[in-house]
């Protein structure tokens, strides 16, 4: 038994160039034996930082909290950590960020598809380790009724699947916690909100990425894109290039080279960061 925790996460005013408000979903994927310990080693990191007990980790911690006043360098030791304690309990992630700047769609069309994208992953990786598994989502936002609505709204996975998988993988409708009892919705909240930050051309997120690449789930090539972390839509691509150094991009049999190409005289084949990462020289040189 595997279990998933999900959350969602944004990006409204993304750093690179040519980019729209970034919408996102990821999740962890959690192996049974795993989830006391996560959660054993990550009460361990809470107590060597002075985090108080009972105060949820968040990417945007609210304002009065230890977090918001305790300095970048132990948030950021703390992120590490955390991804670290993760990767050292085999779990794993994955992730989909759809930029509404290249594909403007309407949000919650973009919501229920990249949720959809997020199910085909976990799937996916069930179906590799032959096992089963039941996803936890963070409660959304709203009121009780917001919330029934939402989980009315994915029973079609459940029960249905997608095009590309069958349903008996996943073994019960979507359920919710409140993630401030569950340090895996917390950790599902770092995971989604890091990449997102990354894409969007954060160094918040992009000084994580080497982690974020280790947690990430990856395909039969041992790369992340398409697996791990998915962009959409596809002309992104290059930003695996950028942000996680993979060279090339594999999907349906079909494989591109990713980055700057070799020669100068290339023609440019309209993918937005084919020939750099759209980000500015100051936004490169921000600590």
């Amino acid at each position: 038994m595997h279990l998933i925790y999900i959350d969602d996460s944004r990006q409204t005013e993304p750093r690179r160039r040519h980019m729209g408000e970034l919408i996102s979903v990821g999740g962890v994927i959690v192996p049974e034996q795993s989830v006391a310990a996560f959660s054993a080693a990550l009460d361990g990191i809470r107590a060597e930082l002075g985090i108080p007990e009972g105060e949820e980790i968040k990417w945007k911690p609210p304002r009065d909290t230890f977090q918001a006043s305790a300095g970048g360098e132990l948030i950021f030791e703390l992120r590490q950590r955390m991804l670290q304690a993760a990767i050292d309990h085999d779990i794993k992630s994955a992730v989909v960020v759809w930029d509404r700047g290249h594909l403007p769609w309407e949000k919650t069309d973009v919501e229920a598809e990249i949720l959809r994208y997020l199910y085909e992953r976990i799937t996916l990786h069930l179906r590799q380790h032959n096992d089963v598994g039941v996803i936890i989502a963070d409660q959304p936002g709203g009121s009780r009724a917001d919330e029934m609505k939402w989980l009315a709204d994915t029973l079609g996975l459940t029960r249905e699947g997608t095009r590309y998988v069958t349903p008996e993988r996943v073994v019960s409708p979507i359920l919710t916690a409140p993630s401030h009892h569950v340090p895996h919705l917390q950790l599902a909240d770092l995971v989604t909100a890091a990449t997102t930050a990354a894409i969007a051309g954060y160094s918040s997120g992009m000084k994580l990425a080497p982690l974020l690449q280790k947690l990430a789930r990856t395909n039969a090539h041992g790369l992340v894109g398409g697996a791990g972390v998915v962009l959409w839509p596809r002309d992104l691509m290059d930003l695996y290039y950028w942000i996680f150094k993979e060279t090339r991009y594999i999907k349906g049999g079909e494989e591109h080279s990713l980055g700057p190409p070799n020669h100068r005289f290339s023609l440019r084949v309209g993918r937005t960061y084919q020939y750099d990462d759209g980000l500015s020289e100051s936004d490169k040189n921000m600590s």
